[in-house]
Order: structure tokens, then sequence, then C-alpha cells
């Protein structure tokens, strides 16, 4: 029985040695923008800002799913100063991806991210902060 009870204190203190510190606490989702369009090649712009953020996560859905192509944008301020990442994407909807912040854990950030469609029918682009 102390074996057992060993065992479990061991895995659960490997567990807990490799688990994110944010990941210790609830974090939650929070929807900072989105946007719509139709149409040949439709294209659609999604923007918002966030205090704190842990994360940041573009969505693109389309009917029907198709090949889509994109940029986003992210500018984050930590204490008196600010920086930049951006980036490019292209996938098949439904497409989901991480974006790069210039810092960890920035005070506010500010989100941009666009997609256009390969062919005609409609998207959908929406923006997640993941915070604590």
């Amino acid at each position: 029985m102390k074996r057992i009870a060993f065992a479990l204190a061991a895995a659960s203190s490997a567990i807990l040695a490799t688990t994110p510190a944010w990941a210790s606490s609830a974090a939650h989702a929070l929807h900072i923008g989105s946007c719509r369009a139709q149409g040949d090649f439709a294209i659609c712009d999604a923007s918002g800002s966030v205090n704190h953020p842990l994360s940041l996560v573009v969505h693109v859905t389309s009917a029907p799913d198709q090949r889509i192509s994109g940029a986003w944008d992210v500018v984050c301020s930590k204490g008196t100063g600010a920086g930049g990442k951006s980036g490019s994407f292209s996938g098949r909807t439904p497409f989901k991806r991480t974006l790069k912040m210039p810092y960890a854990r920035p005070d506010s950030c500010t989100v941009s991210a666009g997609a256009q469609l390969g062919t005609g029918g409609s998207v959908h682009v929406w923006l997640i902060a993941w915070k604590k």
C-alpha cells in the first residue's frame, strides 16, 4: 500500500513539474474580434485588443470548406516597451493558428488577422485571447 501511495505521489509531482504555470489555474477564452464576408474570393479582417493575454488564436471557417490564405499582426506592450510580430498563413478550413506574441505575459495587445477564400462562399474569422 505504501508503494502505491509513493508511486501516485511521484506521478503527481512529475505531472505538476511539466505543466505550464498558467495552466495550473483556470484559464478562460475571451472573444476579442470577428468578421464575416461572402462572395467570390471573399476577404474578412478581424481585430481586437486585450489586457494580459496568455495566448492569442485566430480561427477561420468557411462554407463550403476550402483553401484560405491570410495574414496576422500583433502589437503588445510590456512596461514602457512595445513590440510587434506578424506573419502569414494558409490552409484549409476549418483553420486555427496560435499567434506569436513579442513578449511573454504582455500588459496589453492589439491583434488583427484577415483571411481570403480560395474560391467563393462565406468566410468567418474570429480572434480568441486566453487569459487567467
